[in-house]
């Protein structure tokens, strides 16, 4: 499986990509990618669709309705909890699954597309929504990146299964570790290089809803093809 750059309309384009204005995820999203089969690529376009953090990242979904042709039906979004959470107005800080599940409701209902389906058996952080839009017939996969509150979280797990070695999980202290072992200090491209060696269970216990969503696209595309 691919993720690209640019537009690329000899492949058969599956999804939109969308995420906040970071450029770590990309090189994450591929790398892992690339574990999986099938010649279905993701679209993860250089420039970002407004640089828009949290749930306001599905507000580009009517934009690349509207934008591109031939018109795209599947949408992988890439969320930090941390935005999540800071924009929680409830008293207390974790949110959960069901919490997190009513918020994408009530921001896809405000962008006008109504929901057919929600999938209840995806792993915490991870939604596989079909809608409408109009009488556009839609997919929308939703990955809430972190454990707690930042991918950061998923990536020094991913270290500690692949190398045995416990890093905290600020950005700097995984920044020294990539900057040590693969001479990157890019946290994006070290943590490209450590996927590209990893042992494919360690991938699904460290980024369990990235995996899962990567892993039901594979399927859909050996069904379509």
């Amino acid at each position: 499986m691919r993720v690209v750059k640019d537009w690329d309309e000899s492949a058969e384009l599956w999804s939109f990509v969308g995420t906040g204005d970071g450029t770590d995820e990309f090189h994450i999203l591929r790398a892992v990618a690339e574990k999986y089969n099938g010649t279905c690529s993701l679209w993860f376009p250089k420039s970002p669709l407004g640089k828009k953090t949290g749930l306001a990242v599905l507000d580009s979904i009517k934009t690349v309705i509207d934008k591109t042709s031939p018109q795209i039906n599947t949408f992988l979004f890439l969320i930090d909890r941390e935005h999540i959470v800071q924009r929680n107005r409830r008293s207390r800080d974790e949110l959960d699954n069901s919490d997190i599940k009513v918020m994408i409701e009530h921001k896809l209902s405000n962008e006008h597309i109504r929901i057919i389906k929600i999938d209840d058996t995806t792993p915490d952080g991870a939604f596989i929504i079909n809608g409408k839009l109009g009488s556009r017939v839609l997919q929308i996969c939703v990955i809430i990146q972190g454990i707690n509150l930042k991918i950061e979280e998923e990536i020094s797990k991913l270290i500690k299964l692949e190398k045995d070695i416990t890093i905290p999980t600020e950005k700097e202290n995984i920044q020294d570790f990539f900057k040590e072992t693969f001479h990157r200090k890019s946290i994006g491209q070290g943590t490209a290089k450590l996927i590209a060696g990893a042992n494919k269970n360690n991938l699904r216990m460290s980024f369990p809803g990235l995996t899962f969503i990567l892993n039901a696209i594979e399927k859909q595309c050996s069904e379509n093809n």
